[in-house]
């Protein structure tokens, strides 16, 4: 009977071993010309592959005494390749830029109309000939400048309603995403552009017709994208935990799929995101209806390699603290990384993200990275 019972067991653990092998392996294939990635919800690197992140924080930009060291509310940031760092606050009108030891250079910009200034100045970006673009929908344009701070131009967006989280490929292509208003409803579409704004094509569209009426659930009202290499655009559908990949074409060529598990939102976080809102929003507050659960993730990076970084709502033990995804550059889940601090850029081997410190300040830290099995 006992040996009856042991040889019982051993298949049941047999079965219970072979079973969890199997559900975390990923799956591949290919739908209609399609490659679908079928993501576990635990990683499931391949042999070999770098999942270990080991990050050492190498300076703090926001802490200094002087007020360009300071900043009231920072809406962006990008680095350059020699590893100065462009920094958009948003309150002040003003881009400040320190150098790759964290040490002011200059500072530009200001409140207005005129050539160079802004009104709601909301994100920095490159364009492909290196000049320093500022997104300013409020003036329905975007300026470009040098990297020392010289006004070049003014690109008008008034013909891309509301266009906003621009991208340029390499050939000087604009990805962004406009207000397209039809009758009673209204849709934020993808779209990639040519340099003077004539679309290209559309990639993704989102139906945002509660922001004229009804309930808003803040989750969903902006779509996330990336480029990535050879002017390939990701973008996000984080109801179901997918990334789509489409080719500079706007063609179908890649779906990178996640088992996951919903995070409740909680009347904490309810409380939490009111107190965050600023005074200007305060006319569409009672508007904003939350759903039971959060989205699968809130947005994600890519770094120079390929790798994505995607970051969820599942929340560490500390305050601040979430999990973040890494998937391979084929968008295999290798890794799986907490951080308190919340990720900007992914650039060579750095990683510069914001966080607030114990006074409540913004501060952007960098942090050098090393990768190992």
């Amino acid at each position: 009977m006992k040996r009856v019972l042991y040889v019982t067991l051993i298949f049941v653990l047999i079965f219970f071993i072979s079973y969890a092998v199997g559900a975390d392996k990923i799956k591949v294939k290919t739908v209609n010309g399609v490659q679908v990635i079928e993501n576990p919800k635990n990683p499931a690197p391949p042999k070999g592959a770098l999942t270990k992140m080991i990050l050492k924080e190498e300076l703090t930009i926001g802490e200094g005494e002087a007020d360009e060291e300071m900043f009231s509310a920072i809406s962006s940031v990008v680095v350059d390749d020699d590893g100065n760092i462009y920094m958009l606050d948003g309150e002040e009108k003003k881009v400040k830029v320190f150098d790759r030891e964290g040490k002011f250079i200059r500072e530009f910009g200001k409140q207005g109309q005129g050539p160079g200034e802004f009104s709601l100045p909301i994100l920095i970006q490159f364009s492909n000939k290196g000049e320093l673009v500022v997104e300013d929908p409020l003036n329905a344009r975007i300026a470009f400048f040098t990297t020392e701070g010289k006004f070049l131009k003014n690109l008008s967006t008034a013909k891309a309603l509301g266009l906003a989280l621009i991208f340029f490929d390499s050939q000087g292509n604009i990805i962004g995403q406009q207000v397209v208003p039809a009758g009673n409803k209204l849709t934020r579409d993808c779209i990639k552009y040519d340099s003077e704004l004539k679309p290209l094509f559309t990639f993704a569209s989102m139906d945002n017709t509660s922001l004229l009426q009804g309930k808003i659930n803040p989750f969903r009202i902006v779509i996330f994208y990336q480029l990535g290499k050879n002017d390939v655009i990701l973008y996000s559908n984080p109801e179901e935990y997918e990334i789509t990949v489409v080719n500079s074409e706007g063609e179908l060529i890649k779906r990178i799929l996640k088992k996951y598990d919903p995070v409740k939102v909680t009347e904490e976080d309810k409380k939490e995101f009111f107190d965050s809102l600023p005074s200007a929003a305060a006319p569409v507050k009672d508007r904003i209806e939350f759903p039971n659960y959060y989205p699968a993730y809130q947005n994600f990076l890519l770094d120079e390699q390929g790798r994505m970084f995607v970051r969820t709502y599942e929340k560490g033990k500390e305050k601040g603290e979430f999990y973040i995804d890494v998937f391979d550059a084929e968008g295999m889940y290798i890794t799986k990384i907490l951080l308190k601090a919340d990720p900007r850029v992914w650039k060579g081997d750095k990683l510069y993200a914001m966080e607030e410190n114990e006074d409540g300040f913004q501060t952007l830290k960098c942090y050098s990275i090393h990768w190992e099995k």
